[in-house]
């Protein structure tokens, strides 16, 4: 079962990423043709720094990146990236709800964020 939510994942992922490289190749179209027309380039300009809205594709991408990420860390370091970098709480409070030091968080967090780090640079999972 976790085989088949892996690549369900993947493919979900692969998708998303086609799709948005097919939006640009048209938003590229698009400007080329305002481009040749009369005063099509302050609109070609105007259109290249519209930020287009979100798309549902986007955020499941996001979501599917954000959930492999975290699944590369422990328990109680989900937690704490979780808690200080997603949802704003500080390293002080977080140490106040857990029983212990700020310096304890901070070294919890640092270590779950070199591990993304190397994740995401290097391209490769690291050992748990």
């Amino acid at each position: 079962m976790a085989w088949f939510v892996t690549g369900l994942r993947h493919e979900a992922l692969r998708l998303a990423r086609k799709h948005r490289r097919l939006k640009e190749r048209e938003l590229l179209i698009l400007n080329e043709q305002l481009k040749n027309e009369a005063g099509g380039e302050a609109i070609a300009r105007m259109l290249s720094t519209v930020n287009p809205p979100p798309d549902l594709l986007t955020e499941l991408e996001n979501k599917l990146v954000l959930q492999e990420a975290l699944a590369l860390l422990t328990p109680l370091q989900q937690r704490v990236v979780v808690a200080t970098v997603l949802e704003g709480v500080t390293e002080q409070e977080l140490a106040g709800e857990m029983g212990v030091t700020k310096q304890a968080v901070n070294r919890i967090k640092e270590r779950a964020l070199d591990k993304l780090r190397k994740y995401f640079v290097l391209d490769k999972p690291p050992s748990k």
